[in-house]
């Protein structure tokens, strides 16, 4: 119950914001062909591991992103290297 109590409004917010999408909206070609191409993996793996594995893609992603631009950023100090 308390986590419904916390959760409740960020849902009322969401709601709100799906209700001013229009009905015309279309989505764009490449999501469309992304969900192909996962619902034929879901075929093989549950959603789970799909999750997992997307998830940690992401994260490895922007870790290697952050920290180029960690070390883009003490290079440009004088001095230092």
């Amino acid at each position: 119950m308390i986590i419904e109590l916390l959760f409740s409004p960020v849902f009322a917010i969401l709601n709100r914001l799906v209700v001013h999408i229009p009905v015309g909206a279309t989505l764009p070609s490449w999501s469309l062909d992304f969900a192909n191409l996962l619902s034929k993996g879901l075929m093989f793996f549950p959603a789970d591991v799909w999750f997992v594995v997307i998830g940690n893609v992401i994260f490895w992603m922007m870790a290697h992103m952050a920290w180029a631009i960690i070390e883009w950023l003490y290079k440009k100090l004088p001095g230092v290297d």
